[in-house]
């Protein structure tokens, strides 16, 4: 089974933003139902990192394949 683990800045931003961001927090979270791979929005790999577009922001993440881990380092508005 595949889990999420968040990197600081992505934490300390879901963290901030509560209720306003719990949609993208769902979503993030579903991404460990999926290998990794989002369902929804825009997404492109480019070396080890995905860049997702999603709910008006930017999840930037790695796909740790042999851990099975989504390692989210990232999420900007935009």
């Amino acid at each position: 089974m595949w889990e999420v683990w968040y990197g600081l800045e992505a934490a300390n931003y879901l963290d901030d933003n509560g209720a306003l961001v719990a949609e993208l927090f769902f979503a993030v979270e579903a991404l460990a139902q999926s290998a990794g791979w989002p369902q929804t929005g825009d997404a492109q790999q480019i070396d080890e990192l995905v860049f997702w577009q999603i709910l008006n922001h930017l999840v930037i993440y790695q796909r740790l394949e042999n851990e099975q881990i989504v390692q989210v380092a990232a999420i900007k508005s935009y």
